[in-house]
């Protein structure tokens, strides 16, 4: 037996009082001396035994009135009788594995409809005024309704027409979850039921996970009313199973008519060898190229495509094989936005109307060399729009991708609010220094919002020097935007001469920052720094010669155009996206308040109004549970598309173990099944516990009733003789 509200067994100790009423109204007999006492003196004697017999089963009486009624507060729970399962009530929880490893189809059908059915079998089974909640592993903060449910059948049937899942199993943060709603269920017998194929990717033997896992069991064992736990492994393991594991592309920023390549990895979890497996490249749902390849058991191999997209706008590039009854992983995609001009607004700090003397004159030239160069035939990608310091706000960022800060002194503090929104929201920053910016108001403005990589430290100047310069340091560089001048042909970095810069105080501790390129002082020349779904890229010199010969070296066009495009490319809201993750999408601040049409992966149309968010409109649409292709209109017809693509790491259909699954049930306490028949069978062998409080209520207030009629009798007795 054990009790829910332990403490108010507390109350039992009522019973003393009785006793100590009954040893205070003990009455003290007074000796007479009566000549013919001794004629009925056998008579009293025998009273006086009935008497003291009957004060005690009445003060007996008085006393167990307050135990058992302590006992009936307490909620006592009793076990060990099988005769009480019939009308045993449960409060069960189920985590339903939901990833999309359960997908593979298997004889009896998909790994996910076995798990579904037995799942809704065992709420059926559950008895009249049994409650129950069900979370799906993929997503564990989301259980499938907020409080327990009491309606089994129509959780039955809720469950058998479930969809299967695309996210991957989450085990120890769905434990953890499960602890949380047991706590809040009703009735005494409570179970936790894990239907999972125990795939060998979510379940790891790895230390740190393990013992999450281990430690969450402990707490659920040592709950009030601890749960027994049950380890329900459904489905079959996949042998064969290919998958396009990655897509990667060779254009940051990509305009028209430009070649896209495109590099796809596919692999093989299989145990079979494909000597020619198909691959398939679709653009805009459109065949365009395909190739045969060998595949063999266990291998990855590379494949890749060429592509030009002939206008601008949103596209969508598939690589796909259908080598398997897995779909989800048969297929990878990828948005792809194609752009005609990129808008870049530039603040410059230190104008001139002399030609090359002003702080962005270089900048221009190299960011728009065709425009500059009254090229007729030749357009330039990026578009960039030139302002003061002083007319910089969110309506001049308007549409803008990246935001220059050229040699800028300061700004106000609401066009430093309207900047920090804008780079959180994905917007890409690029910082040059200069012999205008007020270091003291960089550290204390810039930097606590989070728009400046690091400290800047005292002025660097070497024009006093014997050697006055000193060059950029040369290095392989890993960096999407720099990667290009790891090869010289592409231009030589370390022909500019840096006469002064700004020292930058790095953090080693911040992950956030990471220098993209130093000096061989060893000082920082370029940092970059991850900020909300934005970028911030920090250049130590100037963006014109007055400090450096960096404008007046070939590789400079090159340079600024890989900053800005790096910059541009994480600008947008992601459109590439993994399940759950919401798809967000920038209009003009003028839509606000209109709305957008988005068609799901399934063609059911929904509506999004546009909310206006750092000088300009967003969009955001949540509901991505599903892998595949949205579309989100924008009020003038504007199409972008999102793509959702599962987790690439449930590809591998690898189970544990037989004596794997022995060992994982037991280190979490749990008893093992595979099927709805064991599961029954170890129903039936547990022993279920019941409350017991409503009949014992009911025999203490038959106590009060005995206990008044007995009184009442003794008193009869008393005047009678």
């Amino acid at each position: 037996m054990s009790f829910m509200n332990l403490a108010l067994l507390g109350g039992a100790a009522a019973a003393a009082v009785p006793i100590l009423v009954h040893l205070i109204s003990r009455s003290q007999p007074r000796e007479v001396k009566w000549g013919a006492m001794h004629l009925i003196e056998l008579t009293l004697k025998s009273q006086q035994r009935r008497l003291r017999f009957d004060n005690w089963v009445l003060m007996l009486l008085r006393c167990a009135i307050p135990i058992i009624l302590a006992l009936c507060m307490a909620r006592p729970v009793l076990k060990g009788s099988a005769v009480l399962w019939a009308n045993g009530k449960t409060s069960l929880l189920v985590l339903l594995d939901n990833s999309y490893s359960l997908d593979f189809k298997g004889a009896g059908g998909t790994n996910f409809e076995n798990a579904r059915d037995a799942t809704s079998e065992i709420i059926k089974d559950l008895q009249r005024g049994s409650d129950v909640n069900v979370i799906l592993m993929s997503a564990p903060d989301s259980p499938l309704y907020d409080t327990p449910v009491f309606n089994t059948k129509a959780v039955a049937k809720e469950i058998s027409g479930m969809p299967a899942g695309f996210g991957q199993a989450q085990v120890s943060a769905s434990l953890e979850k499960g602890a949380e709603h047991l706590l809040v269920m009703d009735n005494p017998h409570r179970e936790m039921v894990l239907v999972t194929d125990l795939q060998h990717i979510s379940w790891p033997a790895e230390e740190g996970e393990a013992a999450l896992r281990t430690r969450v069991c402990k707490q659920l064992h040592g709950q009030k009313i601890a749960p027994q736990i049950t380890l329900f492994h459904v489905g079959v393991e996949g042998k064969e199973n290919v998958c396009v594991e990655t897509l990667s592309f060779s254009h940051l920023l990509l305009g028209v008519n430009q070649t896209l390549k495109v590099q796809a990895s596919l692999r093989n979890y299989g145990e079979r060898n494909h000597d020619a497996l198909r691959v398939l490249f679709h653009a805009d749902g459109k065949p365009v190229d395909e190739q045969m390849i060998p595949l063999g058991a266990g291998e990855r191999r590379q494949v890749r495509f060429r592509h030009q997209f002939d206008k601008p706008g949103s596209h969508v590039i598939e690589v796909l094989t259908d080598a398997d009854s897995l779909k989800a992983d048969n297929v990878f995609r990828a948005s792809i936005p194609v752009w005609d001009k990129v808008p870049v607004l530039v603040v410059d700090g230190a104008p001139n109307a002399e030609p090359l003397k002003g702080e962005t004159d270089f900048l221009q030239i190299a960011l728009q060399p065709y425009r500059e160069g009254r090229e007729k035939d030749l357009t330039d990608l990026l578009e960039t729009r030139v302002i003061n310091a002083v007319d910089f706000s969110a309506a001049a960022i308007g549409q803008t991708r990246v935001v220059i800060l050229a040699n800028v002194s300061k700004l106000r503090l609401g066009q430093l609010n309207e900047l920090q929104t804008f780079v959180k929201d994905g917007g890409g920053l690029l910082v040059f220094g200069g012999d205008q910016v007020d270091q003291q108001w960089y550290n204390d403005q810039l930097l606590p919002y989070g728009l400046l990589p690091a400290r800047l430290g005292p002025l660097a100047n070497k024009q006093k020097n014997n050697e006055p310069f000193t060059r950029i340091m040369v290095q392989r560089f890993d960096n999407l935007a720099l990667e290009i001048f790891s090869n010289p042909r592409n231009g030589d970095l370390a022909s500019a001469e840096i006469r002064q810069w700004h020292r930058t105080l790095e953090n080693p501790d911040d992950e956030l920052v990471r220098p993209l390129a130093r000096l061989e002082m060893g000082d920082a020349f370029i940092l970059e720094k991850k900020y909300g779904n934005g970028r911030v890229i920090f250049c130590a010199t100037a963006c014109d010669d007055a400090w450096s010969t960096l404008p007046l070296r070939p590789f400079f066009v090159p340079f600024t155009q890989r900053l800005c495009t790096y910059l541009a490319s994480s600008v947008m809201p992601p459109r590439n996206l993994a399940v759950g993750e919401k798809a967000s999408a920038h209009f003009p601040v003028s839509f606000a308040g209109r709305e957008v049409a988005v068609l799901d992966t399934e063609g059911k149309k929904h509506t999004v109004r546009i909310e206006s968010r750092g000088g300009r409109g967003v969009a955001t649409f949540d509901d991505t549970a599903r892998p595949g292709l949205y579309e989100m209109k924008g009020p003038e017809g504007n199409l972008v598309h999102f793509v959702v693509n599962t987790l690439r790491s449930e590809s591998d259909l690898r189970q544990l173990g037989p004596e794997e699954r022995r060992e994982m049930a037991d280190s979490m306490g749990a008893d093992l099944v595979t099927s709805m028949e064991e599961y029954r069978k170890l129903d039936h062998s547990r022993r279920f516990g019941q409350e017991i409080w409503k009949p014992l209520l009911a025999f203490v207030l038959f106590l009060l009733l005995f206990e008044l009629w007995f009184e009442r009798r003794m008193a009869r007795q008393r005047v009678s003789r």
